[in-house]
């Protein structure tokens, strides 16, 4: 009880805007603890979606390893595109007369 008598009273202001901005940085403090919450949820989701499918069996990798190949045929062919006429102008090949790049 003497340190309620030791206060000022002239800093009874003070203590409660001090205490009034403690409770709001608190409250502040727990929002942003909550969104952060939600966001490392969101990531640990993900990440744990990948590596579900980097666990997965055959069945998982199929789709997975259809996209690849599709990805890989389609840059072989424009590689050939690409590189074809300059090619066949130096080696002409069935290949080239096959696709039209020499008459």
């Amino acid at each position: 009880m003497d340190l309620l008598q030791m206060i000022d009273p002239a800093h009874l202001p003070f203590i409660a805007v001090g205490c009034a901005l403690l409770c709001v940085a608190l409250l502040a403090i727990g929002f942003v603890l909550q969104a952060l919450s939600g966001v490392i949820d969101l990531l640990l989701g993900i990440l744990g979606a990948f590596v579900d499918l980097l666990q997965g069996g055959p069945g998982a990798w199929l789709g997975c390893a259809l996209a690849i190949i599709t990805l890989a045929v389609c840059a072989g062919i424009a590689f050939l595109l690409i590189d074809a006429p300059n090619s066949c102008t130096a080696h002409p090949t069935n290949f080239c007369r096959w696709f039209g790049f020499i008459p």
